[in-house]
């Protein structure tokens, strides 16, 4: 499950890039991100400011999801806000989700 996550949170970090690129810096802007849940069939798209986004990413155990596409044996809700969710991973998932957080590296 931790896979497909990662894989978003990395396909969003390329987005956010590219946005950030084409409108600059401005935390207001929005931009439409992937959903971060586990499910790999999922294409759902998220939309975030840059500054939500930035926020997010604060935390590498974090992932933004859509509403009820959070694994509850896997992580714990940490917000709900109209049109997404945070969560954030725990256990072993957490650990797992931190080593391979793009930010790190």
């Amino acid at each position: 499950m931790a896979n497909n996550e990662t894989l978003f949170r990395e396909v969003n970090e390329r987005v956010d890039d590219i946005a950030t690129d084409f409108v600059g810096g401005d935390d207001r802007s929005t931009h439409e991100y992937f959903c971060e849940c586990a499910n790999a069939d999922c294409t759902f798209r998220v939309t975030l400011t840059h500054a939500q986004y930035r926020g997010i990413r604060a935390d590498p155990r974090q992932f933004v999801v859509l509403p009820l596409h959070f694994t509850p044996e896997v992580e714990t809700l940490v917000a709900k806000n109209e049109g997404h969710w945070l969560v954030r991973k725990t256990g072993e998932a957490g650990e797992y989700v931190e080593k391979l957080d793009p930010r790190s590296r």
